[in-house]
Order: C-alpha cells, then sequence, then structure tokens
C-alpha cells in the first residue's frame, strides 16, 4: 500500500483516482468528521471505507496519524489505515482524507448496549480484554502510549476466529505520544481543561503530566469496569471533582460482582505507582484471562483447535505466572492438553501442597 500524499490522486492506487460518495455520517471529533464512503469507480473493490476527513490547513494532526499507521500494518488488534489523498469540498477548499478500516459494528459502547444490554458478563470481557492488551502490547513495543484508551475508540468487528465473540480493534490515535514527553496541559488540572477523556487518565497523568506505557494500563482497568458495570469507572460532579478523585483516591471503586481473580487483575493495573503497574505482556499471563471463556467456539475441527489452542496459556506463561504468584512454585513435569467434547481438560502430575502466608495452591 502506498502511503505518500499525492494532491487529487487516491494512494490506495498511485496514479488512478478514486470517486467515492458519503452514505452517512459517523462521528466528529476535535480533530476532523468521519464519514463512510463508497468507492463509485473500479479503482476500488465494493469495500466500505470511514474517512476521517478535515481542511488541509488543519490537517496536521490526520498528517501525524497516518505515519503511526504505517506502522501497524498488519497488527489484528489495530485499526488498519489505506492511506490519504486530497479532495476539493463544495467551498472550493483543500481536505486532507485519511481513508480508514470500517467498524460495521460501532464501538464498544455501541456492543455493550445493543448486545448485551449495558453490561458484559465476566466470561466475555475476559475475551475482549485479551484482544485489547495485544493491541496495546503492539503499541507500547512500537514505542508509543496510545493515551487516550475508551470505549470510544475500541472499534466492534464481525470475527470467525472467536465465533459468536466480535473482534476489537484500538483506533484514533491523535493523541499518540512517545514516553517520557510531558503533557503540560495535564500540570494543573484543577484550573484547564483535560486533553482527551478525564474520566479514564491515571494520577501521574492529572499531576505532573508524566506519560508512560503505564497510562494505557490505567485506562484498560477502568474500561473493564465500564464493560462489567455499564457506568463510568469514576462518579463525580465537575472536572475539579474528578481531579480530585483522581489525584487523591487509591484507585476506581473495584466492582463487588467480579471474581477475585478479576479484582487482582484490576489491581495490578491500578497500582498508584507507574513502575510498579504491571505491563501488557505481564497482564496477558495474569490468571484472569487464562481461565476458559465460554464464548470460545468447540474445538470440532481442526482449525477450530488450532484457533482455541492461540488462546491457552504457553509454558512461559505458566512460568511466569508462578514466579509472580507463588515463588517456591515448581511446575508439574508434565501437562497434557486434551480435547474432549469441545472442552479444554488440563491433566497433570499432582504436585505438593504449597503454603503461604494467605493461600493454598493445589495442582491437579
Amino acid at each position: 500500500m502506498d502511503f505518500d500524499v499525492v494532491k487529487g490522486v487516491a494512494l490506495a492506487r498511485k496514479g488512478l483516482t478514486m470517486d467515492w460518495i458519503k452514505l452517512k455520517t459517523l462521528g466528529k471529533g476535535s480533530h476532523g468528521v468521519v464519514h463512510l464512503v463508497k468507492p463509485t469507480n473500479s479503482v476500488s473493490d465494493d469495500r466500505l471505507f470511514a474517512v476521517k476527513s478535515c481542511r488541509y490547513k488543519d490537517s496536521s494532526s490526520l498528517q501525524k496519524e497516518l505515519q503511526i499507521f504505517k506502522q501497524f500494518v498488519g497488527c489484528g488488534n489495530i485499526v488498519q489505515c489505506y492511506g490519504a489523498m486530497l479532495s476539493i469540498d463544495d467551498q472550493g477548499m483543500v481536505v486532507y482524507n485519511l481513508f480508514l478500516e470500517y467498524a460495521p459494528g460501532g464501538n464498544l459502547l455501541d456492543l455493550m448496549s445493543k448486545k448485551y444490554g449495558g453490561k458484559i458478563p465476566e466470561c466475555d470481557v475476559k475475551c475482549y480484554v485479551r484482544m485489547l492488551l495485544e493491541g496495546i502490547r503492539d503499541i507500547h513495543q512500537r514505542g508509543y502510549v496510545h493515551c487516550d484508551l475508551k470505549p470510544a475508540n475500541i472499534l466492534v468487528f464481525p470475527s470467525d476466529q472467536y465465533g459468536s465473540i466480535s473482534s476489537l480493534k484500538i483506533a484514533d490515535f491523535g493523541l499518540v505520544r512517545r514516553p517520557g514527553e510531558r503533557d503540560m496541559s495535564k500540570v494543573e488540572p484543577l484550573m484547564q481543561a483535560f486533553p482527551g477523556t478525564a474520566a479514564y487518565m491515571p494520577p501521574e497523568s492529572v499531576t505532573d503530566g508524566k506519560i508512560s506505557a503505564a497510562l494505557d494500563i490505567w485506562s484498560l482497568g477502568c474500561i473493564v469496569i465500564e464493560m462489567i458495570t455499564g457506568k463510568l469507572p469514576w462518579e463525580y460532579q465537575n472536572l475539579r471533582d474528578l481531579a480530585i478523585k483522581i489525584g487523591f483516591s487509591r484507585h476506581p471503586p473495584i466492582p463487588e460482582t467480579i471474581s477475585s481473580k478479576g479484582k487482582d487483575f484490576l489491581m495490578k493495573c491500578f497500582e498508584r505507582d507507574p513502575s510498579e503497574r504491571w505491563t501488557a505482556d505481564m497482564l496477558l499471563s495474569h490468571p484472569f484471562l487464562l481461565s476458559y471463556c465460554s464464548s470460545l467456539p468447540s474445538p470440532t475441527n481442526s482449525l477450530h483447535r488450532a484457533r482455541f489452542n492461540s488462546c491457552l496459556p504457553s509454558m512461559e506463561q505458566l512460568k511466569a505466572i508462578c514466579l509472580v504468584f507463588w515463588n517456591n512454585l515448581m511446575l508439574p513435569k508434565q501437562l497434557l492438553i486434551r480435547w474432549q467434547e469441545g472442552s479444554c481438560l488440563w491433566n497433570a502430575q499432582r504436585s505438593k501442597k504449597i503454603q503461604s502466608a494467605n493461600s493454598q495452591v493445589f495442582w491437579k
């Protein structure tokens, strides 16, 4: 795919023009308007696109997004970008258009409302969180921090990989930063408006403005709370009230309905010290995500078995769990994964009982 910007030329087919019609407006933001468009000539196939547009003189943010999107081509949990082109609007002004993958399922808020009636059951939350963590890991591995993770920026796609479970992809890279940058607009949150969405920001973001990958992990924890409860992670009257709660409360209220593993997962996301907060890789090995997801398809054929097996924990992940939670735990010498009636059964040699101050662990 050619990403060079050539005036009046569709980048999807360099040197050829592409006309399209706007079907409807999908949304509006600080950096432009997003339309659902359909090509009207043979240059492109019959796919629909989400096109984010703004006046060329105001397009520096969209051009930055294009450069960032180049680095995520092929990433399964990141919305894909197909290029950009310039056009002329009805007033004769030059418009910059960014062509993005269209999400027919809307965003995560739409999924919560239309499919689940507001709250997502924990078994499905596990599957969705795994997808988001894989996308966050891709972002962090490439040296970026998203800085604006929230349900509205998580798009929903149909997926055959997870059966009845939709596929989630992270979108909107307009506020992406490099770790170590300092966002001065957040240094005095009581006097200045928050950029992005304040309810998902960590304490360090609203006190000293320091940006690190841990910022996205805190935001993920807030999203998990919202998926479980159907409500924002914080209750507040105004931005001043919210800033005080974020800056001085330990963390958002943890839902009582979530499992003990889920509560522990959230606590790892809500470590107030960013250096102590778990990374995306560490969270992917958390027991909360390693338990069986009931919405995954039964492995009735080799294709499903391969897909299902990709969701199972690896030996490296199991070792990571043991090292974190039970320093003295020795893994069983044999671990047998057996398929039976579409379920994954774990059979292993019984290990010795491990006792600690607060827990007893058995491997069977």
